[in-house]
């Protein structure tokens, strides 16, 4: 038994721990998702901001960003890169090495945010969008920190307490532009990100527990039995007397010929019998055996399974069913 329940106490701390596990792994999934939606609507909108580069006239924009922007770049790591302008040559050094288009994009991000500055509510739709994509439903919001201004989506810089704050982006090449987006889902998205296999684990899992936790035994009225007989527990030394386990208070004499009664049970004992053992030479025996005898009566009345039967004209017997 000790066995038993050491293997359903670990089985238990098994599933919550499979459980927690499963919640954890799923949560990081979200959370991956949610970062990759983000990098996503901040791709669509500079793709978009960058085709006002080609509706507007090179010589409405300043620094001649046009030709800049939307010439081919070479995949090949660069420790700083220069933009020629009317004004002069600007170079822009980078801590590490990276790649020529990454440099472009920063730079060109940066000349945008003059002409053409990012739009929080538009990253917010385009954000939102993705991640029904990806069945998130989800509450979201856009922060853009420009210098020291901060522009929220829909101008609501409340963020619930829960919600997920992704990395903050850093979007132009001096570094002055970030953005960040907040995502609050609910725990039924927890539970349809949850990866299938371990669905199957906890089926499997809760099936062993079920196996192996101790079941109710069926109550006996349940299945058409009669109850389990508990027997009458006489003690003559202590007085004592138990019916199906239930202490009753009872006389010392009306103990002893309850005793001789239970033990010829269906048996009739005579009154001339009873007479002999208890009063011998009293001539008021009837009247006694009688009494004691409606007495024993009366402390098995709330015990039907006893009954103290009287043959008339010959003695008593005790039945128990």
């Amino acid at each position: 038994m000790e066995n038993r329940n050491f293997i359903r106490m670990v089985g238990v701390m098994l599933l919550f721990c499979v459980v927690a596990a499963a919640f954890h792994g799923s949560q990081k999934r979200i959370e991956t998702i949610i970062d990759d939606s983000f990098k996503y609507a901040i791709e669509q909108d500079y793709q978009n901001r960058k085709l006002y580069l080609v509706r507007k006239s090179a010589n409405r924009i300043r620094y001649g960003v046009r030709d800049y922007a939307l010439s081919p770049s070479f995949s090949q790591k660069i420790s700083s890169y220069s933009l020629r302008t009317t004004k002069g040559v600007f170079t822009y050094q980078f801590k590490d090495s990276i790649y020529e288009e990454t440099a472009k994009r920063l730079l060109t991000q940066h000349l945008l945010d003059e002409v053409n500055p990012l739009n929080v509510n538009q990253v917010k739709t385009f954000f939102q969008e993705r991640l029904k994509q990806k069945d998130i439903e989800a509450q979201v919001g856009v922060l853009c920190l420009r210098d020291t201004m901060q522009y929220w989506s829909d101008a609501d810089s409340i963020v619930p307490k829960e919600a997920y704050s992704t990395p903050r982006q850093v979007l132009d090449i001096t570094g002055k532009i970030k953005v960040q987006a907040w995502a609050d889902y609910s725990l039924g998205t927890l539970w349809a990100h949850l990866d299938p296999v371990v669905y199957i684990f906890l089926l499997l899992l809760i099936g062993v527990l079920m196996w192996i936790w101790p079941r109710r035994k069926p109550q006996l009225e349940e299945v058409g039995e009669e109850q389990p007989v508990e027997e009458l527990l006489i003690d003559l030394e202590k007085n004592e007397l138990s019916v199906d386990g239930v202490p009753c208070v009872i006389a010392k004499l009306d103990l002893a010929l309850l005793a001789l009664l239970y033990e010829r049970q269906g048996e009739c004992v005579s009154r001339e019998e009873i007479k002999q053992q208890f009063w011998p030479l009293d001539d008021n025996a009837d009247e006694k055996i009688h009494a004691h005898i409606k007495t024993i009566r009366k402390i098995l009345k709330d015990f039907p399974r006893y009954q103290l039967v009287t043959v008339r004209g010959k003695g008593y017997y005790l039945e128990c069913t």
